[in-house]
């Protein structure tokens, strides 16, 4: 999975974190439906949360929706946060 530098805002638009790294991997399905999903590695005081939705704006200018699947221990003061894409992930601009 390639690593990104990243922002992260809730629906309101309100900043949750910004350069912090995630993974995505993107995968085409059969019928042809495209999804990605990823992990990003966060301080566990982040307020991100399970179940929740998120707007990712990745450093290379793509966007998308994306809700958390789970925000796991991963160490220290980092926290593993599972995420899946609800929307594309959109090209820049």
């Amino acid at each position: 999975m390639p690593f990104y530098r990243c922002e992260i805002r809730q629906a309101d638009g309100t900043t949750v974190a910004k350069d912090v790294m995630v993974s995505i991997d993107e995968a085409t399905r059969s019928g042809g439906s495209h999804e990605w999903y990823g992990t990003i590695t966060i301080s566990h005081l982040s307020p991100l949360a399970a179940g929740q939705g998120y707007r990712i704006i990745l450093a290379d200018g793509r966007t998308g929706e994306f809700m958390v699947r789970r925000n796991t221990f991963a160490g220290g003061t980092d926290r593993a946060v599972a995420i899946h894409g609800t929307t594309p992930l959109n090209p820049p601009g």
